[in-house]
């Protein structure tokens, strides 16, 4: 069986059942998920078994993409490893939400394993919760299951998402692979070794825990069933591993001949499933909108990307390996996921970009390893320090284990702990970071309520409170003077959402005025956040909502100029310019785009604000339509990746521009007026963000800089044509004096050359000359050190310049203060710490710098010591 013919019987097995077949979700979860990726199939509907949402169908069935390498879920350490593990997965699901329940998902369970996919019974056990009677007899009972093939378990049968969340007992279906995969003698039922896979799991969703760990009951009990469709397809094709089926074999077949490699065998076969592996887990995260950075998902992507490369390389694979892949990875996937096909190009330049930055980034990491190597030989140490090794890893991505390889090939050795030492550091900074990002957000104690917007024909609206908030209680009424939210149903203030701020204005009635300060969803709710400025509100009434005009005119404008500003990039860069992000104010806009071109040029800034200008000159009326999802994408309007849209889209048309948006827009594109663009700069790898302002921010903006070059032409004499000539003059002149008095402390310093070898101290046959010289920056030291040298052919010469706040320290060794057992370096790394820096070098020479001045006359000491020891 094909992994195309197993995603097609799963939905006509359970379309037949009268279950609706639901879209995937992003690997991307909504943003009160408590889950950095989508890790299964239920948590799209997580609000639904919540009560915070209605059922978008009273039983469902969904081939849902997930991501499974952090947490509890992770199964990083063994992909590649054993036959059953990987980061990315496809779980098939079937829900029911109040409908049916233990009877009905578990008979549906066996009839799919055994009708359709004809899996021997006799080689089929189960597992069920410790505490659930209900569940064994119907396995023994109904289904007529053996009781000696029913196991109990405690925590291996109660399903988590995580901390917090939906949670429930469940039963699990295992396959009996065979005594040839047993681990051992004891290896003789579900978990408790290798030889039976789990292939099925129903979780009996019951509870909602909370922060505390309290559980608590559900409005509905509901199904939750995940069968991971790696597992499965080997079952059903007689393999006890995923990886021998074609998901796998077809991705491995296309990888690189294996090159030079010291590698076994095995060792071989490991690399190329995790090789892989994660080529299907980059390629689904670039698609769902996910690109490379040093911070959360992009962080895991970077990560997964720079492994399978390390993986590569390890087999010998050639540069560009990852990115050629990725046709082979389109072609096995598309059959289920046809917008892989679309979305190709974009994939392979973000791959590209960033294998292209990494194996850069091996180059750097391999000199600097090999000068790391070779002192470790020199100072007889034989060691690379945890230090260094995590400065390769952190500041290079230079992973752990090529150290070691590379390390050990020529006889060095790894300080393990060391390196696992700072590695701890980072990791509870990292924790405590996250921990920080992701308090849990409840919102149980708002009614389950889909507040309707009515702002886009409008600024007023009457709407009727169904909740007030004060801080994080629901309470009756809100006084005068009291802060708090109010939630209505309908309301004309947009809340934030899509890079939108929120609006602003009043709430109103007969002696109430509550004024609005900003807006926010949650869960599907508006919630008006903002102070009783007069009278007193209570749940139940009426109120007239009152948006500020001005705030919204110039939010509109702002949000309309963003368009118009991905139009005109498409058409000076190229399509294959994408919006990675936005933010929207009242007066200015950021817009974050990917594009692996880098930093645009003058002339491309000119006219891409060139091309903005002329939209907005051309005045053309905004179009609004709502239409189904397929008959929007077929406009040809613009639409971010990795978004959840629903099954209705607003397509905005702006002129030349078309987009998916919910946000609100000008009438016309003429009311922006102007647009300039403030700043384009680099917020990451292949990542640009323009910022820029339209309308009255715009006119402000103009009318200041204007002024400046008013005030600046008149201080230098200039008209503001010959501003930029008269600027370089002056930067020019600077320097000529920057570089005049450098060269005069450096003839300065060599001038007391002299005194400074009178002071030259003498033990035995060694002769020491060392000094901290204030005012001299490392130039200056390093003349001085020229000149000592020419006076004085044998001995070490030791100084340490200050200047300022940064010292600088220079260590000279002749070859006959060599040949007795010094080494600059070394000396430098003894007396970097005293002035709080570091450096290293040669044995003739070496320098270092650091900033704490204070420290000056301890590192000579240091160095002093060390001489004559």
């Amino acid at each position: 069986m094909k992994s195309q013919e197993l995603r097609q019987a799963w939905i006509d097995f359970f379309v037949s059942k009268r279950h609706k077949l639901l879209p995937p979700a992003s690997l991307v979860p909504a943003e009160m998920s408590t889950t950095l990726f989508t890790i299964a199939g239920m948590e799209q509907f997580v609000p639904v078994f919540l009560g915070e949402q209605a059922p978008p169908a009273p039983r469902a069935v969904t081939v849902q993409r997930c991501l499974r390498v952090a947490g509890a879920k992770s199964d990083i350490e063994n992909v590649g490893r054993t036959g059953r593990h990987g980061t990315f997965l496809e779980m098939l699901g079937n829900f029911s939400f109040g409908d049916y329940y233990k009877r009905e998902a578990i008979a549906f369970a066996w009839e799919f394993v055994t009708a359709v996919l004809h899996l021997e019974p006799e080689r089929l056990y189960v597992t069920v919760h410790t505490g659930d009677d209900e569940a064994a007899r119907i396995w023994s009972e109904e289904i007529g299951l053996d009781p000696a093939r029913i196991s109990r378990f405690d925590e291996d049968n109660f399903w988590t998402m995580g901390p917090t969340g939906p949670c429930g007992p469940c039963t699990e279906i295992f396959y009996d692979t065979g005594a040839e995969y047993a681990c051992d003698a004891t290896d003789t039922g579900p978990n408790l070794g290798n030889r039976y896979v789990e292939i099925w799991n129903v979780v009996f969703q019951q509870y909602n825990r909370a922060a505390d760990g309290t559980l608590t009951e559900l409005p509905r009990k509901a199904i939750d069933t995940g069968a991971g469709l790696e597992r499965l397809l080997a079952v059903c094709n007689g393999k006890a591993s995923m990886y021998e089926t074609d998901l796998f074999t077809d991705l491995i077949a296309a990888q690189p001949a294996i090159g030079k490699t010291t590698l076994t065998a095995p060792e071989r076969a490991v690399r190329q499933r995790i090789v892989a592996d994660h080529a299907r887990a980059v390629t689904f995260l670039v698609n769902d909108g996910v690109y490379p950075s040093n911070t959360d998902r992009g962080y895991v992507l970077r990560f997964l990307i720079r492994r399978a490369i390390r993986n590569g390389k390890l087999l010998g694979y050639p540069n560009g390996f990852l990115t050629e892949l990725v046709p082979a990875v389109v072609r096995s996937l598309a059959p289920g996921y046809p917008e892989l096909t679309d979305h190709a190009a974009r994939i392979v330049a973000a791959l590209s970009t960033e294998e292209q930055t990494f194996e850069r980034t091996l180059e750097r990491g391999m000199a600097i390893l090999d000068r790391t190597i070779d002192e470790a030989l020199e100072d007889c140490t034989s060691l690379i320090s945890g230090d260094d090794a995590f400065m390769l890893h952190d500041t290079y991505g230079f992973p752990i284990e090529l150290t070691r390889e590379v390390a050990a090939e020529r006889g060095v050795a790894v300080d393990g702990a060391g390196f696992e030492t700072r590695m701890e550091e980072q990791r509870t900074r990292a924790r405590a970071d996250a921990a920080a990002k992701r308090e849990v957000i409840a919102v149980t104690d708002v009614p389950a309520v889909e507040s309707a917007f009515a702002g886009y024909d409008g600024l007023d609206a009457r709407g009727t409170v169904v909740a007030l908030l004060a801080g994080e209680r629901q309470v009756a009424s809100l006084a005068s003077g009291q802060r708090g939210a109010i939630v209505l149903d309908r309301t004309s203030f947009y809340a934030e959402r899509g890079g939108q701020i929120g609006d602003r204005g009043t709430l109103s009635a007969d002696g109430l005025r509550f004024r609005v300060e900003d807006t926010q969803y949650v869960g599907d709710a508006i919630a008006h956040h903002g102070v009783v400025e007069s009278g007193e509100v209570r749940v139940g009434a009426t109120l007239t909502t009152a948006v500020d005009p001005h705030w919204r005119q110039e939010i509109r404008r702002h949000h309309t100029s963003a368009h118009l500003l991905q139009r005109a990039l498409k058409d000076v860069l190229g399509d294959e310019v994408n919006q990675a992000g936005s933010w929207v104010g009242i007066d200015r806009m950021r817009f974050d785009f990917r594009w692996p071109g880098g930093a645009l040029t003058p002339e491309q800034r000119r006219e891409v604000s060139h091309r903005v200008n002329v939209m907005i000159r051309e005045d053309a009326h905004l179009v609004t339509r709502e239409l189904p999802l397929a008959e929007a994408k077929r406009t040809g309007a613009i639409w971010m990746a990795g978004e959840k849209y629903g099954e209705r889209i607003r397509v905005v048309q702006a002129g030349p521009s078309i987009e998916f948006c919910g946000g609100t827009h000008a009438h016309t594109t003429g009311e922006l007026g102007l647009f300039v663009m403030l700043s384009e700069s680099s917020i990451g790898s292949g990542v640009r963000r323009i910022e820029s302002c339209v309308s009255e921010a715009a006119e402000e903006f103009v009318a200041h800089q204007s002024a400046v070059i008013g005030s600046l032409a008149t201080a230098l004499s200039a008209t503001p044509e010959e501003l930029g000539a008269r600027v370089d003059r002056l930067q020019r002149d600077v320097r000529d004096l920057q570089t005049a008095l450098g060269q005069l402390k450096a003839r300065l310093a060599s001038a007391d050359a002299q005194a400074y070898l009178d002071r030259a101290e003498r033990h035995g046959d060694r002769t020491f000359v060392g000094a901290v010289v204030r005012e001299a920056g490392s130039e200056a030291v390093r003349h001085l050190a020229g000149a000592l040298r020419d006076r004085l052919p044998s001995g070490i010469i030791a100084l340490i310049g200050v200047d300022g706040d940064a010292v600088s320290i220079l260590v000279s060794a002749s070859d006959d203060a060599v040949q007795s057992g010094l080494h600059a370096g070394n000396l430098v790394r003894l007396a970097a710490p005293a002035i709080g820096g570091k450096g290293g070098g040669a044995a003739t020479q070496a320098q270092g710098g650091g900033k704490n001045p204070a420290g000056a006359e301890a590192a000579l000491a240091l160095v002093r010591d060390a001489v004559f020891a």
